[in-house]
């Protein structure tokens, strides 16, 4: 099968923001160069978005047509009789391109109009409308070619939008789009394709396999950035270091917390960054405040005894009983026949296995260290403005990214957040790489995590509603 190659010219006036556009698209901010002046593009440069090993869209960034009056000129001064149409025109200058060395820019620009599919004629709206850009409309109107206007930088040029809707309605262009390649929108990415597939009826089912993969890749995309940074969450809460009584070992132990934290941030925000095609310079990092807070064993919670086979409703954790419970295992001590009998060793022997660090810590009098609450919740506060950030931002953006400045009263938490910080501070071998990890503490942890992603995937269908 020969492969279906659906090719667009990006044309327009220069430093409309076409490169920029087209990075976005592609999510790719090495493409092409960008600057703040005219004419920074000099050649034609494509690139592909692949559907599938048998369709293909092909993009084609264009020099920007800077002296589009003096080309409009040249293309009329010939009696229209000679020519049958527009295309005609078009291919006589070309003929004849020798002969203006002054439009050469131009030229490249005319051979892309005629070769492409359909052509995006890019437009800063934070321009007013002048002559020239009428000029430009009309050449490209003599291609015959489909063209779907493309406003970009509607963020800042809210004021001039209704003009130029009108005025490209007078030269019967309605099909347009509104797009910012700074302040992004995957809605707005969408309503391009949906428009070619209005203005290319028979294109209609390959752009729709467009679509529909794009849409995939987006939802796939934050699926596994709402993994990180909950992975992250619960590692975070997870993490803790012991410390003897005294200022030194404290210190010690309060440095290692913050290190071991802000590192998993790191490799956390590093992760979001490369899944979203962005670059460590894109960001500018700000170090988490971390604070930190005893932690203290709770052996008889609903969550460890059920990890033990008890009910909360048991026997065993009603009356004098669990009153010494722990003081017979943090001493090591046996219990009578009668305790066997009933199933109380058992399950003291588990705790003790399972808790070892936990009860001596206690009986020596050390402490363990663990992130507080309030860290934890800035924590969380930066990865959901990270990715609401990474999701709104066009690869053409210059400005960084700031975590300095996120306002932690402005997301409300969770429900289950206490519940998911206790359950995660009960189990810090959770911190360790899980090809080590027994299976059903695996199943744990994912558990916690998938509960958490839970979270985030209706914080982020409420912020899609807003």
């Amino acid at each position: 099968m020969d492969k279906q190659l659906l090719s667009v010219a990006v044309v327009g006036h220069a430093n409309t923001g076409k490169t920029s556009l087209i990075r976005t698209l592609l999510r790719d901010a090495s493409f092409g160069q960008i600057a703040d002046k005219a004419g920074t593009t000099r050649h034609v440069e494509g690139a592909e978005i692949r559907v599938d090993n048998n369709q293909s869209l092909v993009i084609y960034d264009t020099p920007g047509l800077e002296d589009s009056i003096n080309l409009l000129s040249v293309l009329d001064a010939e009696p229209s009789i000679e020519y049958q149409d527009g295309i005609d025109r078009l291919l006589a200058f070309i003929k004849r391109e020798n002969d203006f060395p002054e439009l050469n820019q131009e030229l490249k620009v005319l051979k892309a109009l005629l070769s492409n599919d359909i052509l995006f004629y890019v437009i800063d709206v934070r321009e007013p409308i002048l002559g020239k850009y009428r000029d430009e409309l009309k050449i490209l109107s003599y291609a015959a070619k489909p063209i779907i206007p493309v406003l970009n930088f509607i963020e800042a040029g809210q004021e001039n939008i209704r003009a130029w809707q009108t005025q490209l309605a007078r030269l019967n262009l309605h099909a347009f789009v509104s797009f910012d390649s700074v302040v992004f929108r995957f809605s707005d990415e969408l309503k391009i394709y949906q428009k070619m597939q209005t203005l290319l009826a028979h294109r209609e089912q390959q752009l729709d396999a467009l679509i529909t993969q794009r849409k995939q890749q987006w939802q796939e995309r934050e699926s596994a950035a709402q993994q990180l940074i909950a992975t992250l969450l619960v590692e975070a809460a997870a993490c803790r270091f012991k410390a003897d009584n005294n200022e030194k070992s404290i210190g010690l132990a309060s440095e290692q917390l913050q290190s071991a934290i802000r590192e998993l941030e790191k490799q956390t925000l590093n992760q979001l960054l490369a899944l979203y095609q962005f670059k460590q310079h894109d960001i500018d990092q700000y170090d988490l405040p971390i604070q930190q807070g005893q932690w203290e064993l709770d052996l008889f919670s609903s969550d460890n005894l059920q990890e033990f086979g008890v009910k909360a409703t048991s026997n065993f954790v009603k009356g004098a009983g669990i009153g010494v419970a722990v003081d017979l295992v943090a001493a090591g001590m046996t219990l009578g026949a009668a305790a066997v009998a009933g199933g109380v060793m058992g399950v003291l022997w588990g705790v003790k296995q399972r808790y070892y660090d936990e009860i001596h810590a206690k009986v020596k009098g050390h402490r363990y260290l663990c992130a507080d609450d309030l860290t934890l919740q800035v924590l969380w506060m930066r990865q959901l403005s990270l990715l609401i950030a990474l999701q709104q931002r066009g690869h053409a953006s210059v400005a960084k990214m700031s975590l300095a400045d996120v306002k932690i009263d402005k997301i409300e938490l969770p429900k289950q957040w206490s519940k998911w910080l206790k359950n995660a501070r009960q189990h810090p071998q959770w911190l360790i790489s899980n090809k080590s990890e027994q299976p059903l503490l695996r199943e744990k942890k994912q558990l916690l995590i998938d509960q958490v992603v839970n979270s985030l995937i209706v914080i982020s269908h409420e912020k899609s509603e807003k």
